[in-house]
């Protein structure tokens, strides 16, 4: 159904290509080794535990207990290709089978609230996003998240439009589904329910209590059988044990590098593990430890925390990965500098601006061109926001409104984890581009009629 016409196979060949052709050059510069660095290697040790100990165990040794440091759903993923081939390597390609659907989703969202031609045009940029690409082959969740997340966002659109049960059935297991392979969509779910009461409000209050239950059930019941096991098995209702450890790490870690009483990353997990000891870093009553240890820590530096929270907003907003993708994976020979995270968390501007000191034209190109492409962007993007507003778009009011919020819900929750690159806002990025793309083509009318052209 999703590729049942011209224009959403056209996106989908272009970003499966694309993301094959992104695969291949990894693999032909670097080998699969490439990913044996950042959270790769522990979801194939959860993968292959799974397949040859029956158990999502983080443990490299007996005695492989269990743990839920991370969701099941891309772990479930990695150990059924695992199973088949007995090797990660076709979990790059099979994970871009998955991933490419993003694009004909962009489109099929965007037409439900767009003109068609505004559709398209985001469907292709989201295919040709280069982050978008890359993580599509990567061994992380990134991939497959986006394209559920854009299914559950054009299912819940679609319940908007009709009122009709089943979508909101398909959104509300969708969002269950996306909360088990990233569980940062785990406090979605208040912002969906307020979309149906205000919906439903003008069809009685029964109405909108029958609806906003079915969707508690059903997403509650996809979350269900994972929770029941972490009970039986952990001792613990916790949906992922990773909460405790991003919040002291990105969070606390920030405002401690920010203070100077850090230094590295490095600093900050041996800040943790000193907390929690080694072996308890990852299970739930090490989660618990540090993210009381990390509200601690920020409630004796609010106006510290406050900062970098802000700080890292900019960041979401323009961060992208596209030097380390061209220059260090693609390897486009151009020179650009790293950026130390606690000088942009200090606004150091001095010692920032010595970073640029053998910046090569290519690498002016790549690392300011980046971040003014994703400048123009977002700017494209808030201006539809307040087009809409003030003209007379009522009827798709309410669906863009929604768009909207899942895009600014990204910005919020990820907070300092959008520091350093754009691996944390990739998976909205298509929803972006919808907005962004209409605020260019108004534009682009305006001038028409204006000069006449």
């Amino acid at each position: 159904m999703l590729l049942s016409n011209k224009k959403t196979l056209t996106l989908y060949i272009l970003m499966l290509v694309l993301e094959i052709i992104v695969g291949i050059t990894i693999l032909s510069r670097f080998g699969f080794n490439f990913y044996q660095g950042g959270d790769s290697p522990g979801y194939m040790l959860l993968a292959k535990n799974l397949v040859e100990h029956k158990t999502l165990s983080l443990d490299g040794s007996e005695p492989y207990r269990p743990n839920n440091f991370r969701t099941p759903g891309y772990p479930l993923f990695l150990a059924l290709v695992y199973l088949i081939f007995h090797s990660f390597v076709p979990a790059m390609f099979l994970g871009a089978l998955i991933s490419a659907f993003a694009a004909p989703l962009v489109y099929l969202i965007a037409k439900e609230i767009f003109t068609e031609k505004v559709a398209f045009i985001a469907g292709v940029f989201t295919a040709i996003e280069p982050m978008g690409l890359f993580l599509g082959i990567s061994i992380v969740t990134e991939g497959i998240f986006t394209s559920a997340l854009f299914l559950f966002v054009f299912c819940f659109i679609k319940y908007l439009k009709t009122e009709k049960y089943p979508y909101l059935l398909y959104s509300a297991a969708l969002l269950g589904a996306a909360t088990l392979i990233r569980p940062i969509m785990f406090y979605f779910w208040p912002f969906a329910i307020f979309f149906v009461i205000y919906k439903m409000k003008h069809f009685g209050w029964y109405a909108v209590f029958k609806n906003v239950l079915i969707f508690i059930v059903v997403f509650i019941a996809v979350l269900s059988p994972w929770s029941i096991r972490n009970k039986i098995a952990l001792s613990s209702w916790q949906i992922t044990g990773v909460q405790g450890d991003v919040f002291f790490i990105d969070h606390y870690g920030a405002v401690l590098r920010y203070l100077g009483e850090a230094g590295p990353l490095s600093d900050v997990i041996n800040k943790a593990i000193a907390i929690t000891g080694a072996d308890d870093r990852f299970t739930p009553k090490g989660s618990d430890i540090l993210f009381k240890a990390a509200v601690k820590g920020i409630k004796e530096h609010k106006l510290a925390y406050i900062n970098v929270y802000a700080k890292s907003l900019i960041s979401f907003f323009v961060a992208n990965g596209y030097k380390s993708l061209f220059i260090d994976i693609l390897g486009i020979p151009a020179k650009a500098p790293f950026v130390p995270f606690e000088l942009f968390l200090r606004f150091d501007l001095k010692s920032i601006s010595k970073t640029f000191h053998e910046m090569n034209f290519t690498g002016f190109l790549i690392y300011w061109g980046s971040k003014l492409f994703w400048i123009a962007i977002f700017i494209s993007f808030l201006a539809s926001i307040i087009y809409l507003l003030f003209n007379n778009y009522r009827p798709i009011l309410l669906e863009a409104a929604f768009i909207a919020t899942a895009v600014l819900y990204f910005a919020i929750i990820t907070g300092p984890t959008a520091v350093g690159g754009g691996r944390t806002r990739a998976p909205i990025n298509g929803l972006v581009f919808i907005f962004a793309t209409f605020s260019i083509y108004k534009f682009f009318e305006f001038l028409k009629e204006k000069f006449k052209l």
